[in-house]
Parts: structure tokens; sequence; C-alpha cells
């Protein structure tokens, strides 16, 4: 009889109503069946309450296993039994699907139907109301499903013996190639080709691929954990270890029953890296050294350099900040990097601009830079070459950029040439940077701020802005070779824009957060001349007109000014809405001078000494 591993026959019953009793009949004749589990008998009467009657018929007619057609005129009159079920169950007749029997249960002219050229029951197609004991009848048609029944199970059993064949073979396959812990490109392509050959599914052929791939995963796994407790000893104690860590970490190898080859290689990788970060140690601490000394050398020159005659300064103290590489990760995956922060000195004066506000102006000492720069730098631009060496006077530079309080206070001096917006920020705030102001506008305001104070107020030539921002460092940001956003407000995460993804860190550097907004001026630590946001927050315009490189250009920190009919002017530091590589000391952008946007604000010099 019927194989219990086997869910028992779905069969569907297609009949008219009207023969109803007929149809009842039969169901009592089928009932041995059900009870051996040969079969699942189904017809509408069993649609529950509240249920589509014909959604419930659908459903049970496309997923039967034998479908009786309970052949009257009545079922051949009913529309829905022909148009619907009838088409329905030889259309899966053909595709294979499932077993159609008629049963002929009261004579009527069916021999042109559809499934005439199937095998009918009872014998010889007689109706069973034709028959003069019509449980004989009845007896014949269940004995004639029994049989159909039976050889639906029987090749049922041989499909999942073929089935079982075929996944032993494609797994023994598998666990060969697998054998080494992976399986390579060629080997899949080998047990895509038999996958088609033995018609596995992608289910069943992915299913037993993980199997065979389960035991190098564990293993795997467990050697990440020693090599997780190798680490820490290593990173605790440095190299050698001593007698304990051994002992402990030949606990970890026989627990985690680990081979002797990947015990030692793993040491061997750990001590190689060890002495490799023992390497980059000594250089990173000269070079702290050396940052300690150029800064002892900068408070020196700003003492000596403190004001012009006419300025009274006075100093200030600020938090500035530098990032030092950590670590270069274990086996070498990707750098980490710490922050660290001091205090550093230098001389300002204070602006009044009236109502409490003022404008503080930081000195910076004179000196020479390398402007540009160097080709290794990465993600630098041809714009920023050639390196050139320029000289630069003393003089005085905002500490901050021009927040909206000070441009209100200044837009509210009598006019000079031009009308200004007294409010033109997107992002209001009265500490935030002022923005959406062109280049006229901020001549504008240097002209009536001038003539307020009887100083020379100015925008930055470009040199003078990159020698600021620098602060006598050499690296890509004025706090060493990468950027994070607990330094600078910019854009910290990825980009994807039409296909193309800008990533939202710089070298190997860390992500971080996008604000979509400006920040508070003085949110982040200084540059060592005590500047706050040189990198990001907002663009800042420069004095100078757009040239395409460095060839021709001045060497005494001038404004480079020569084209009349140039009407793009230059803008340096990057802003909110910025990539980090754009917020480097080094990177040039460009915008015609009477463009305003919510990223694009200044920062304003002043001459020592009035010319």
């Amino acid at each position: 009889m019927a194989d219990v591993s086997l869910e028992p026959l779905k069969v569907f019953c297609s009949y008219s109503h009207n023969d109803e009793p007929l149809k009842d009949e039969l169901a009592k004749h089928l009932t041995m069946l059900e009870r051996q589990g040969v079969t699942s008998t189904w017809h509408d009467r069993k649609i529950p309450p509240g249920k589509e009657w014909d959604q419930q018929i659908n459903e049970n007619l496309n997923t039967a296993d034998i479908i009786l057609l309970l052949v009257s005129s009545d079922f051949i009159y009913s529309k829905y039994c022909w148009d619907v079920e009838v088409t329905k169950a030889i259309e899966r007749h053909e595709a294979g699907e499932a077993c159609v029997i008629p049963i002929i249960l009261r004579n009527v002219s069916w021999q042109s139907a559809p499934f005439a050229k199937l095998q009918a029951l009872p014998k010889n197609a007689l109706p069973i109301k034709s028959w003069t004991n019509q449980d004989d009848a009845f007896m014949n048609v269940a004995e004639g499903i029994k049989f159909a029944a039976e050889q639906l199970i029987k090749e049922r059993q041989q499909q999942r013996l073929r089935r079982e064949a075929a996944i032993t073979e494609y797994r023994l396959q598998a666990e060969e190639f697998a054998s080494d812990g992976e399986i390579s490109f060629v080997e899949s392509d080998i047990l895509k080709d038999l996958q088609e050959k033995l018609k596995l599914t992608d289910q069943e052929a992915s299913a037993v691929r993980e199997k065979a791939l389960e035991p190098y995963g564990i293993y795997k796994k467990n050697l990440d954990k020693y090599k997780q407790h190798l680490t820490s000893f290593v990173d605790e104690q440095g190299y050698p270890l001593d007698e304990k860590a051994e002992t402990e970490l030949g606990k970890s190898q026989k627990y985690y029953q680990l081979k002797d080859e990947d015990v030692v290689r793993l040491k061997k990788e750990q001590e190689i890296e060890y002495q490799k970060r023992q390497g980059e140690r000594l250089p990173q601490e000269q070079e702290r050294a050396e940052n300690k000394r150029r800064e002892a050398e900068l408070q020196e020159r700003l003492k000596r350099e403190s004001s012009p005659p006419g300025i009274q300064t006075q100093a200030f103290e600020f938090d500035t900040a530098t990032l030092t590489p950590k670590s270069a990760g274990f086996l070498g995956m990707g750098k980490t990097y710490e922050i660290n922060r001091s205090r550093g000195r230098a001389e300002f004066f204070a602006e009044n601009l009236g109502n409490g506000i003022v404008l503080e102006m930081v000195a910076i000492p004179g000196g020479k830079f390398l402007m540009g720069s160097p080709e290794s730098e990465p993600e630098r631009t041809g714009d920023e070459s050639p390196q050139h060496t320029v000289t630069i006077q003393p003089f005085f530079m905002g500490k901050f950029p021009v927040t909206q309080s000070q441009w209100k206070a200044v837009a509210a001096l009598p006019k000079v040439n031009i009308d200004l917006d007294p409010e033109p920020s997107n992002f209001k705030g009265v500490n935030r940077p002022v923005e959406q102001v062109s280049w006229d506008d901020v001549i504008e305001f240097c002209a009536r701020l001038s003539k307020k104070t009887e100083k020379t107020y100015r925008l930055p030539s470009e040199a003078e802005w990159e020698y600021a921002c620098r602060a006598g460092t050499t690296t890509p940001f004025y706090f060493g070779e990468t950027i994070t956003t607990d330094l600078a407000n910019y854009r910290g995460t990825d980009w994807d824009y039409n296909g193309t993804v800008y990533r939202g860190n710089y070298a190997q550097g860390p992500k971080g957060e996008y604000r979509k907004q400006t920040t508070d001026v003085g949110k982040f630590p200084a540059n060592p001349f005590g500047l706050f946001d040189m990198h990001g927050n907002i663009w800042e315009w420069c004095q100078d007109e757009w040239h395409k490189n460095y060839n021709g250009a001045p060497k005494d920190g001038s404004a480079w000014l020569v084209d009349n009919d140039n009407q793009n002017r230059l803008l340096r530091g990057g802003s909110w809405l910025s990539l980090p590589r754009n917020c480097r000391s080094a990177f040039r952008n460009s915008f015609a001078r009477g463009y305003r946007r919510s990223s694009v604000g200044f920062r304003v010099v002043v001459v020592r000494g009035r010319t």
C-alpha cells in the first residue's frame, strides 16, 4: 500500500450540484483510501465560511494530483464546470501535472468532449446509473481510482529515489571540491554543469554546497577566535609572549582543534606585524617631537610679531588637535587613528561692531611656505601644480568665518557701492557662518567695515589663505594625513551620484556623519595658528581670479588679478556639503563672482598698517 513517508494524493472532484447525491456516494466508497493515507479528497462543499469560493476552487484544482470529472448532462450543461474546471483539468493533464479521470454518472453524449480520449470509469464507461447494482459500479470506480493512485505513488517513489541519487552524486562532488575549505570559480562552473545534468534546482544545489563547506566555515570561525586571543596577548605584552600567554593559547588551540601548521602561520604573521608596528612607532614619536618643536617656534614668532603700531593685541589660548595613526590594523587590514589634543596660544585683537558684537582677528606671523600639493598626495588635482615657494608678510585673519550676527551689523552701516541683504543665509543662527553671499557682496562688506574702522579689511589672497590654513604643516589637512567628522563639518558618508559612489572618507581615514547643514563657528578645534573651521563648514571667497594652475602665480603672497574679463573667483576650505578630498589645505575651487549658495561664505583679513 502507500508509503507513509509520502503525502496523501490530493483528489479534486468536479461535479454539478444536481449530482450531489452521487458525489456523496462516491466519497463513501473512497473512505478506505483516505483512512489508509493514500488520498485526500476535496470538493466545493469543503470551502470554509467567509472564504472566496472561486479562489478556493482554483487553488485546489491547481494543486490536485488526481482530478475526477463526474460526467452527466448537468455537468456538461454547467458553464463553470465546462469553461473553468474541465479546461484547467485538461491543461494540467497535457502538462503531465495531474491524472484526470472521467467518471460517467448518467447517460449523456460525451464522446466529443475534450476528455473523451481519457480512460473513463466505471468499466467500459457504462454510466453508474445504468448499473443494476450501483454499489458494484461505485466499487469499480473506487478500484480504478485506487489503481491510478498506486501508480502515481509508485512514480513518486521512483522520482524521489532518482532525486536522492542525483543529490548524493552532486554532494560527493561538492565535498571533494570543498576539501581545501573553498570552492573555486572553476569548480563552481563544473558544479553548475553537473547541476543542470542532474536537473537539480538552484535551491537544492545551494543547500548541498553550503553543507559541504559548513565544517570548513566552523573551522575558520574557530581560527578567527584563536587569532583574537593571540592579538590580545601581543597587544598587551609585545613579542615574544610569556609562558602564561603561551599556555592559554595552547588551551585555545586544543579546544578549537586547530592544526599545528595553522597556529604556527598565525603566530609568524602576528610577529611580523608586531615588528612592523615597532618600526613605525619611532618615526611617529620623532614626528610628534618635531611638531612640538615647530609649535614652540611658532609661539615665539607670534610673540615677536605680536602686532603693528596702533593695534593692541592680547593673548588667547585654544584647543588644537592632530590625527596620528594608532595602528596599521591586524594583518594590514586598514589603519586606525587617534585624536591627540593639546593647547595652543596666539595673539588677537577684537573689532567692536556695536551692540556687543565683535570681530576677532588673529595675528598670523610672516614666513615662507610651499604652496600647492605634491604629486604623491591622494586625490589631488592638476590645478594644485606646480608647487612653488611663496613669501607671506604678517597679517591678521578672522578667527572664524564671518557669522550672521557680524554680517547683519556691517550690513546696517552706510552703503558704499551696492545694497546688502542683512539676512541672506539659508541655515539661520547668529553664530553660524553667513552664507548665500556673492563675491561682490563680500567686497561691499569689506568696504563698509574699512570705512567704519579706518583699517584695511579685505578678502585674503589665495596664498594667504593656504598659508594660514596649513599653519606650518605639510600634510593634506592641518591635523594630519586624513580627516574625521569629529574635527570638521563635511560629508562624511558615501555619496551615490548617478551610479558613481564618491567616498565619505579620505585615504585610509574613517567615515563619519553627514550633518547636511552648517554648524556654529568654533565647534571644532583650531589649527596651530588659532584659526577655526578652515576645513569644511563653509567655502571661503578669496581675492584672486581663477587660474587653471600656478604657472605665473605671484610669489609674494599677493592676489593674482590680471584678467579684467575673468568673472570667476577662488574659494577655499570646502563646506558642510563637500567630500573630504575637497576640504584639503591645497584644494582649489571657483565660482562666478555673482554666485550665491548655502555652502559659500568668507572670512576677512586686515592689513598690518593702513595702506
